[in-house]
């Protein structure tokens, strides 16, 4: 039994099958995850090692070449560049694609781990970063206030800030913007000099002192207590007290006993604040961000590379109203850019733009089929070929995109073929005398070699494009499946549905409205006039043949004067 007989002598169940259909469609329409773009996963990991105050050919020297050596034997790797310069090394490892990313970050730092001891010991740790060229901040905030600017900058980096990067989805918030506080010692020269002390020692000492120190526990009779010493700053004060040496000097003293002068050897505190000038000031700025024209402190959140950029936005708003609550008085937190709202609207252009094309494409067909009823059976089609595409995706771990909403859009058009070939069959057997059933039967069965063929025609095209690989892939990836998709759903559809729907009436013919017969007239016309041109082009193929040839070889001439780029401009 076919798919069609069987759809005819049982729609109680082909009902029920579209039913729950329908239901899981309409379930995983509200559970697919919405982007902009596919997530993008680029194979290339970069190091990233900071060595304060060195020079290029150092850091080249003592930290990219040691770790270079060390991340070029990491599976998949494909190629290592490095970039060394004043105080930083970058190292990139470029993977084969397909590669998986996580595994690969996890190798690398395996490797870096076991060199650590030859980096210099005054280089900060190596940090392993993904590469994604598409990365974008899904939020931008700005605080501003009636407050100075470095009470802007502490507020955002302790209320806000260290809020929000918490949040689940959350990679980075980074902070532009603003002063931040900063103790400045600057030495004296010629009190340096003077009291025969290294700069570096000064430096160490610096260091060993700001510091709080475990001591040990101490026993009670039924609790034990840990002990630490509290050796950190808390005022310019303390740190202008740090004692960095010691000195020896003759002081003039008097015995008691004799009353003769003499000089008394005693050692001498030397202190921070003897040879220095420490100052409780501000750093360098290095970035400045204006919004409305006033100054204030921006905040730019990265999300994490398999996170979901409106569910992030969810949480990272939701978490912000908690935030506003806490904040001191006269700080506001303003949304300066949301991409969940570009993505949201960019969505929905495309979906009104499927659903216009729905539309179109139903009045076309009662155009040309010039029967309401048969027009609406074919449109059916249309939402229930979509609704069992998104339940495809769901199971697929695709997203609701630009992309693959572009597919559907794309497929829409080509859903109903089928079901009109099919709707044709049956009614010109019904012209022909066959009873409905059979004719529903027969008329969809003759069909299936014609349609199959059609629709895998147009699958061949677009499946391959999901073995591509490089970015391109990751991307034409969705377009390829929701095409392919949609149109396995129309086929099913075809063959199931349109046979069940035309049993359950009884007529069948074309609409007796007065338009119908301007609409017969024009197809008439148009009839006569194909065939007109191709009894010409029959009767001089040779001079058509060579014009289509033409045609074709100016169109490949021009091909080469197109331009060419990765993605369209935005």
């Amino acid at each position: 039994m076919s798919l069609a007989s069987f759809s005819v002598k049982r729609p109680v169940t082909i009902t029920m099958v579209y039913l729950g259909i329908i239901l899981l469609g309409v379930i995983s329409w509200f559970r697919l995850p919405q982007e902009f773009f596919p997530p993008i996963t680029y194979p290339q990991l970069s190091v990233i090692t900071n060595y304060p105050n060195a020079a290029p050919e150092e850091i080249e020297t003592l930290v990219t070449k040691p770790i270079e050596e060390a991340v070029g034997t990491v599976k998949n790797a494909r190629r290592v560049i490095s970039t060394s310069r004043e105080g930083t090394s970058i190292v990139t490892v470029e993977f084969n694609w397909g590669t998986d990313m996580n595994f690969a970050a996890l190798g690398m730092r395996e490797k870096i781990d076991l060199i650590k001891e030859r980096l210099p010991r005054n280089a900060e740790e190596p940090l392993v970063t993904k590469y994604n060229p598409f990365a974008l901040p899904i939020l931008t905030l700005s605080v501003s206030g009636e407050r100075p600017l470095n009470e802007l900058y502490e507020i955002s980096k302790r209320y806000i800030k260290d809020k929000l990067e918490k949040i689940e989805g959350v990679a980075s918030c980074s902070i532009s913007g603003g002063i931040d506080r900063e103790i400045q010692v600057n030495v004296k020269e010629g009190a340096l000099q003077a009291s025969n002390i290294r700069l570096l020692d000064v430096v160490e000492v610096i260091r060993g002192s700001n510091l709080n120190y475990p001591a040990g526990t101490t026993k009670e009779e039924f609790f034990e207590w840990l002990i630490r010493t509290m050796g950190e700053f808390a005022t310019v004060s303390q740190i202008e007290s740090a004692v960095i040496s010691t000195d020896e000097g003759e002081e003039r003293g008097t015995r008691q006993k004799s009353g003769d002068d003499s000089f008394v050897k005693r050692k001498h505190l030397i202190k921070l604040g003897d040879i220095a000038e420490v100052k409780d000031a501000f750093k360098e700025r290095t970035s400045y961000s204006r919004y409305n024209g006033k100054e204030n402190v921006s905040i730019a959140i990265q999300k994490q590379a398999e996170a979901n950029t409106i569910n992030t936005v969810r949480k990272v708003l939701s978490e912000l109203k908690k935030v506003r609550n806490i904040l001191p008085e006269r700080v506001e937190v303003d949304i300066v850019y949301d991409q969940s709202k570009f993505i949201k609207n960019s969505i929905a252009s495309v979906r009104d733009a499927a659903f216009q094309g729905g539309i179109l494409a139903i009045l076309v067909l009662l155009f040309f089929l010039r029967n309401i009823r048969n027009s609406l059976i074919v449109a059916v089609t249309i939402p229930v070929s979509i609704i069992g595409t998104f339940c495809l995706m769901y199971f697929s771990n695709i997203s609701i995109n630009m992309i693959s909403l572009g597919g559907l859009a794309m497929g829409v058009g080509m859903l109903v073929d089928g079901a009109i070939v099919v709707i044709e069959n049956i009614f010109r057997r019904c012209e022909l005398g066959d009873a409905t059933k059979t004719a529903a039967e027969k008329g969809a069965e003759e069909m299936i070699p014609a349609v199959t063929s059609s629709v895998f025609t147009t699958v061949a095209v677009f499946l391959p494009m999901v073995f591509v690989i490089g970015v391109a892939g990751q991307i034409f990836k969705e377009l390829a499946l929701t095409v392919t998709y949609s149109l396995l759903a129309s086929l099913f559809v075809a063959f199931t549905l349109i046979p069940m729907l035309v049993t359950l009436g009884k007529k069948h013919g074309q609409a007796k409205f007065k338009i119908a017969d301007k609409i017969d007239h024009f197809l008439k016309k148009t009839a006569d006039f194909y065939g007109a041109i191709l009894k010409r082009f029959l009767e001089n193929r040779k001079k058509g043949l060579l014009i289509i040839f033409s045609a074709f070889l100016v169109s490949i001439l021009l091909f080469t004067f197109i331009g060419k780029e990765f993605m369209p401009k935005v």
